[in-house]
């Protein structure tokens, strides 16, 4: 286990039960392997061996990094370009611009990658209540920190955020449980700190112990890939993208150390006779042969031999077996890409140009194409119930200008990589033109406008703007 690396202490095990709730079926061991590859800090990345002195020796293999390559490119693809939109023209506006200003979506791009390597991630709503005015922030958390509290096959419904704290300038443990009201079927945040392993009065830290958010809307969402668990039965948890590319990445990373070996091991080097190579006389007046500068690793002094001529140099320079490996390696590679959503060409090596267009793409990728539509399906529908729930707050305890009542907000996903995007506004401007669509719902698409919005922008030409 790494140094201070979190864990979810047995004393907030315990306040849990007491409250009635249950402590999620355990997947703690699969989460720490999943971050190791990620991390790269697997035992199979440090080889144990005994060398010819008959002595233990270890040996740390390279590593290219697949897991959590996989993991960034995943949540590149999915959040590189996206939108948070509602049909209530205010909570559009307003949602759009908290976005913008806190960063949310890059929030959610660094919890997408974290959430595919470790199976789960979860985003909460974190309320600062103070006498001038309250502030909302969303916080990320890890799967480490994700306890489950209420779940059924249609998601989770109450959940706890463990994580470490400073209070007063030291290291605390917190505990917030976003919990359902039975009474009023709101949404509480109830607050809990220990620090040493003894509780800390909350009122003293200036922390409300059980805050209504006054809204009916989750207040928190859980982020998975899109795969089935089949590592754990009835678990609220997900499952690592690269779960079923273990294998392939062993190979990967044993091919990168092989082709690494080949070329440091087996590099050319010249042997020369004493004869040919200086001396000198040291301060201690010991002789010793001059240095070759910085190409001595390259320089060897040539002993007596039976398969070489005496006084003449000699070249070492066996030939490579650099193209063999290099197959592995890309075997490997393609591997990894199908075992991990992307299609046997997107990593392989050797392909022939990139990934531009969905023509391009549809040709021999289709497994992207299919994959990352469920993966938007799934993060879409928890990220923008988790939006609606703060725009809900946001008028409540912020006073937002948002109308009461307001339509849920929903994410708008840019999928270039699936659909040439281009190529749509093309044809949807000639659409236009010919009379089949309207103006407003081009702003509607590609903008993220709401339909009163996009109305109002780009209103219908009549029959006198058109000079009959």
């Amino acid at each position: 286990m790494a140094d201070n690396q979190f864990e979810v202490p047995a004393f907030v095990q315990s306040e849990i039960t007491s409250r009635g709730y249950s402590m999620p079926p355990d997947m703690s061991a699969h989460i720490e392997a999943w971050y190791q590859w990620y991390t790269a800090t697997h035992q199979f990345y440090t080889e144990q061996y005994v060398g010819v002195d008959g002595r233990s020796h270890k040996r740390q293999k390279l590593s290219l990094r697949p897991a959590r390559r996989v993991c960034r490119e995943w949540a590149s693809l999915i959040a590189n370009e996206m939108q948070a939109q509602s049909e209530s023209p205010m909570a559009n506006e307003w949602v759009r611009g908290y976005c913008e200003d806190t960063g949310l979506y890059a929030l959610f791009q660094r919890g997408i990658e974290r959430a595919f390597a470790m199976g789960t991630g979860a985003m909460a709503l974190w309320f600062d209540v103070r006498d001038e005015g309250t502030a909302i922030r969303v916080r990320r958390y890890d799967a480490k920190m994700v306890i489950p509290l209420t779940w059924d096959e249609d998601g989770t419904t109450e959940c706890a955020f463990c994580t470490r704290v400073t209070a007063r300038g030291r290291q605390a443990v917190q505990l917030q449980m976003h919990v359902l009201d039975a009474g009023t079927r709101t949404y509480h945040v109830v607050t809990k700190v220990w620090r040493e392993g003894r509780p800390m009065a909350p009122e003293s830290l200036g922390i409300i112990e059980d805050f209504d958010t006054l809204c009916r809307t989750p207040t928190f969402c859980l982020l998975s890939p899109a795969i089935d668990n089949t590592v754990q039965d009835t678990s609220p948890y997900g499952v690592s993208v690269f779960n079923d590319a273990v294998d392939a990445m062993r190979m990967l990373d044993t091919a990168w150390t092989a082709l690494y070996d080949e070329t440091d091991l087996l590099r050319a080097v010249l042997m020369l006779p004493d004869s040919m190579i200086s001396v000198e006389t040291d301060e201690g007046g010991r002789r010793r042969a001059v240095p070759f500068g910085e190409r001595e690793q390259r320089l060897y002094r040539l002993t007596d031999s039976p398969v070489t001529d005496a006084g003449k140099p000699f070249a070492f320079a066996p030939s490579m077996r650099t193209q063999s490996i290099h197959e592995v390696y890309a075997d490997a590679c393609a591997a990894l890409g199908d075992e991990c959503g992307f299609g046997s060409q997107y990593f392989r090596p050797d392909k022939s140009g990139g990934l531009k267009t969905a023509t391009e793409v549809s040709a021999d990728n289709s497994a992207l194409m299919r994959n990352i539509r469920n993966h938007e399906n799934a993060l879409g529908k928890e990220l923008g119930r988790l939006l609606t729930s703060l725009v809900e707050c946001a008028r409540v305890h912020c006073g937002a200008p948002v109308e009461e009542g307001a339509e849920p907000v929903t994410v708008a996903w840019d999928d270039s990589i699936i659909t040439d995007t281009q190529a749509e506004k093309t044809q949807m401007l000639a659409e236009i033109a010919a009379g089949v669509v309207p103006r407003w719902a081009y702003l509607a698409r590609f903008y993220g406008m709401s339909e009163e919005e996009a109305r109002a922008a780009a209103p219908e030409r009549t029959v006198l703007d058109v000079g009959f």
